[in-house]
């Protein structure tokens, strides 16, 4: 996973996905957000991808020789740093237990459709409560990204 510091403004996304696209590497998820949005600054991408650590270092020093790109910070999956959210969609008479431990689960929303579950934590401990209720079938929709602490 890369955390870059980049300019909030028109087509930085764009060159900063448009690296990945040119050498091969599928994005996994990202997420953007402008921290002050009175500058044009503060904006800070995040991108989650899979790619051998050659493959990932080349992204990162092509990342870097963008104008609008003023740092890339590169994480492990695994990093204690890193922090995963999910918002899930389950069928309605999943019953919520002690998954895993270090899993945070909110309740957003339960209907007699589905239940909107959060869940947060390490991004390993959040992934494997996805797989969990995939392998249940109880799982109906997904998004999930991750943050930095």
């Amino acid at each position: 996973m890369f955390v870059v510091c980049a300019l909030n403004k028109p087509g930085t996304l764009t060159a900063a996905a448009t690296v990945f696209s040119n050498r091969g590497v599928s994005l996994e998820g990202f997420l953007g957000s402008g921290i002050d949005t009175s500058t044009v600054e503060n904006g800070r991408l995040l991108f989650s991808f899979r790619a051998t650590p050659q493959k990932q270092a080349l992204l990162k020093r092509s990342l870097e020789r963008l104008p609008t790109i003023s740092e890339v910070s590169a994480y492990e999956y695994e990093d204690d740093r890193l922090r995963a959210i999910a918002i899930t969609k389950l069928q309605p008479t999943t019953p919520i237990t002690e998954i895993a431990p270090g899993l945070h689960t909110e309740v957003i929303a339960h209907t007699e459709d589905a239940l909107l579950l959060l869940l947060s934590g390490k991004t390993t401990v959040v992934e494997s409560a996805i797989t969990y209720f995939r392998k249940q079938e109880k799982l109906q929709d997904v998004v999930m990204s991750a943050i930095t602490v």
